[in-house]
C-alpha cells in the first residue's frame, strides 16, 4: 500500500482524486473499501482524511495540539490497515488536518471526482441514523457523495464484470435530468443496468377511469430517460435501461427499490437552507435508510468561499 505524505495536495501524477472521510468507526471502514473501488473505476488515487478537533469539554490549558494530531494519525493508520490490511490496489495519499471534519472533507472536495463518508461515525448517537459530518458533506461538496452503511460493500469484480442494478428516481426536471445522467455514467462502470423508477401516489393524482395512467407516466418517464441516457454517451455505448411505475412517495419507492440494488443515486436540492433541508428530504430518507450505497449527487457547484461560508454558517 503506497500511502501519501499527508499534505493534501493532489499527488501528480496519479489521476482523479476520490476523497474518503476517516474516524476509525466501522462505517468509514466501509467507506475506504468503497473508496479503493472507486478509485481502481475511476484510475485514480484514494485520498483518506481524517480531521481532528479540540474537544470544548477541555480547558485550552490542557490541550496538547501535537498529540491531537498524532492520534488522528494513529487513527487513520489503524483503518487503513484494518481495511486493506497492506494490500490496496491504488495510490493512497494521506491528509491529517486540524478542523471540523465535514469542512475539512468539503475543502478536500473541490478537486476530487467523489468523497465517500459513513453514514455514521463514532461521534453518532444511537437516534440519529445519518450523522452530522455525513450530513454535512452530502449537503455541501461540489461533488458527488458516496454514502456508505457499517455491512455495505462494494460490488465484486469477478472476470472483470461487476453488474447489478443502479437504480434513480424518475425526477421529470432538469435536475433530475442530471441525476439520471450521472446515475446511467456509474451504471456504466459498473457493468451494471440502470432502473429508473417513476413513483405517483393515488391521494394526490385523479385517475381517468378510461386511461391507463400507469402506462402513461412509464411512456413520458422512459422517453425522459431514454434521451437522458443518450446525452451521456453520444460516443459510447450506455447501459441496459429499464423504467418502471411504483405507488408511493419516491423516498419510500428508492428505499424499497434498494433492497435488490448495488447502488441509489439521488439528487441534492438546490435550496440554500439548513443542512437537513439543503440536502432534501428525499436524498436524506434514502440516505438514511436504504439497504444498499446512496449516491448524493449536487444540483450545482458552488465556489469553494461561498461554500465554506454555508458551512461555518450551518455548524458543520
Amino acid at each position: 500500500m503506497d500511502e501519501g505524505t499527508g499534505t493534501g495536495r493532489p499527488v501528480a501524477g496519479r489521476g482523479p482524486r476520490v476523497v474518503v472521510g476517516v474516524d476509525g468507526s466501522r462505517d468509514s471502514i466501509a467507506a475506504l473499501r468503497a473508496g479503493e473501488w472507486a478509485a481502481a473505476i475511476h484510475g485514480g488515487t484514494l485520498v483518506a482524511v481524517c480531521a481532528w478537533t479540540v474537544p470544548t469539554a477541555v480547558p485550552e490549558a490542557l490541550l496538547i495540539t501535537p498529540d491531537l494530531e498524532i492520534a488522528a494519525r494513529d487513527v487513520l493508520h489503524d483503518a487503513l490497515v484494518h481495511a486493506f490490511h497492506g494490500r490496496c490496489s491504488v495510490p493512497v495519499d494521506t491528509v491529517v488536518r486540524g478542523g471540523r471534519p465535514a469542512s475539512v472533507l468539503v475543502e478536500q472536495a473541490a478537486d476530487a471526482v467523489l468523497v465517500v463518508v459513513g453514514s455514521r461515525g463514532l461521534g453518532g448517537f444511537t437516534g440519529l441514523l445519518m450523522g452530522s459530518v455525513s450530513m454535512g458533506v452530502a449537503a455541501h461538496a461540489n461533488c458527488p457523495v458516496l454514502v456508505m452503511h457499517d455491512g455495505d460493500v462494494p460490488p465484486a469484480v469477478e472476470d472483470g464484470v461487476i453488474g447489478g442494478r443502479v437504480v434513480v428516481g424518475d425526477g421529470g426536471s432538469a435536475e433530475g435530468a442530471a441525476v439520471i445522467r450521472t446515475a446511467a455514467v456509474a451504471a456504466a462502470r459498473m457493468r451494471a443496468e440502470l432502473d429508473v423508477l417513476a413513483g405517483w401516489e393515488d391521494t394526490t393524482v385523479f385517475v381517468d377511469p378510461r386511461v391507463d395512467f400507469r402506462a402513461r407516466l412509464r411512456t413520458e418517464a422512459m422517453d425522459r430517460a431514454a434521451r437522458d441516457v443518450a446525452a451521456a454517451f453520444p460516443d459510447g455505448r450506455p447501459p441496459r435501461l429499464h423504467v418502471d411505475v411504483r405507488e408511493g412517495p419516491a423516498a419510500r419507492v428508492l428505499v424499497e427499490a434498494s433492497r435488490s440494488a448495488a447502488l441509489v443515486v439521488v439528487g441534492r436540492s438546490s435550496r440554500r437552507e439548513f443542512a437537513g433541508a439543503l440536502l432534501g428530504s428525499v436524498a436524506l430518507a434514502v440516505a438514511e435508510h436504504a439497504s444498499s450505497p446512496v449516491l448524493v449527487v449536487p444540483a450545482t457547484t458552488t465556489p469553494p468561499r461561498t461554500r465554506q461560508a454555508e458551512m461555518t454558517t450551518a455548524g458543520a
